[in-house]
């Protein structure tokens, strides 16, 4: 199970958009360069994280992106389902539930590794990562 790099470049936006004082836009080619993303997918990643009201746009001179919710109200998972769609090891999501009964073991464990990944992706938001972000570099020191 791997997150896409499409999920990871949305995570790396949003996180860096929160990073700025709030009402502070950030331009495309910015957050392009300052991240490592390049512009024409990040233009794309954008768009659609506005599509899902989490980020929303300023036109004009100092324009770019601003996330729409307060950064404690924005969680991975969301981020991660808009993106990629939901979390399903198995693809089984909407299958009849009589062609569970095949393998009900196999099934029922999947099931519940689905649960217990989309409760860990709700419990962190971006503030969250921010915080921890801010802990680590707490840690950091020279001798």
């Amino acid at each position: 199970m791997k997150v896409s790099k499409r999920a990871e470049y949305a995570i790396r936006a949003v996180l860096a958009i929160a990073r700025r004082p709030a009402g502070k836009p950030v331009q495309t080619n910015d957050l392009s360069e300052s991240e490592g993303i390049p512009a024409k997918f990040l233009e794309q990643i954008l768009l659609s994280l506005k599509r899902a009201n989490l980020l929303r746009s300023k036109r004009g001179a100092g324009g770019g992106y601003l996330l729409e919710r307060a950064p404690s109200q924005i969680s991975l998972r969301a981020i991660l389902e808009f993106i990629d769609g939901p979390f399903d090891p198995l693809g089984t999501r909407g299958y009849d539930p009589a062609a569970r009964q095949e393998q009900p073991g196999i099934h029922r464990c999947f099931e519940e590794l689905r649960h217990l990944v989309e409760a860990h992706l709700d419990s962190y938001t971006v503030q969250d990562l921010l915080d921890l972000e801010r802990a680590g570099d707490a840690m950091a020191f020279d001798i």
